[in-house]
C-alpha cells in the first residue's frame, strides 16, 4: 500500500471512529428519551452530514488561507478524507430502518443500533491492526483495550449530558 493510500485509510477509521462515538452518545440520548426510528435516523444523518462538513471546512480553512484560493481537487481530497464520519452512520441507521419497517421494535431497533455501533468501534481497532500487519491475537487484543476505551469515552461524553 502506498502512503497516499494509507493515509487516506487512516483518515477514513478516524473519520469513522470519530462518528461512530458521536452517533453511540446520541443513540444512547435517544433511547433513554425512547425517540421512535424514523426520528433517530433523521437525527443521525442529519447529525453525520453537519460533522462532516465541520469536518471538511476545518481542514479546508488553513490551506485556503495558505493558498488565497480553494482548488476543486483540494476540496475533493478533502472531502475524501473526512468521508468515514458519513459512512460509519450507516451501521447504527440499518437497525433503525428494521425497526422502522417493523422487523424489530423501536425499543429493540435503537439497542441494536447501540450494539451495532459498539461493536463497529472493536471492528475498526481489529481492522487497523491487521492492516498495520498484527496476528490476530493481538489485534483482539489491542481491540479489547480500544473498545474499554472507546466506551469509557461514550460513558464520559454521556455523563457530561
Amino acid at each position: 500500500m502506498g502512503h497516499r493510500e494509507r493515509i487516506h485509510r487512516e483518515r477514513f477509521a478516524a473519520g469513522a471512529i470519530y462518528g461512530t462515538v458521536v452517533y453511540l452518545t446520541i443513540l444512547v440520548l435517544l433511547e433513554e428519551d425512547r425517540t421512535d426510528p424514523e426520528d433517530a435516523v433523521a437525527i443521525l444523518v442529519g447529525t453525520a452530514v453537519v460533522f462532516w462538513l465541520a469536518h471538511v471546512y476545518a481542514h479546508l480553512v488553513p490551506l485556503i488561507a495558505a493558498e488565497g484560493r480553494l482548488r476543486t481537487g483540494r476540496f475533493l481530497e478533502t472531502a475524501g478524507d473526512q468521508v468515514g464520519i458519513l459512512a460509519a452512520v450507516a451501521i447504527p441507521v440499518l437497525p433503525l430502518i428494521l425497526a422502522m419497517l417493523g422487523l424489530l421494535d423501536d425499543r429493540t431497533g435503537l439497542r441494536v443500533a447501540i450494539a451495532a455501533g459498539v461493536l463497529s468501534l472493536a471492528a475498526f481497532a481489529v481492522r487497523e491492526a491487521r492492516a498495520a500487519g498484527l496476528g490476530w491475537g493481538r489485534s483482539l487484543g489491542i481491540a479489547a483495550v480500544l473498545l474499554a476505551a472507546g466506551i469509557g469515552l461514550l460513558w464520559l461524553e454521556i455523563s457530561l449530558h
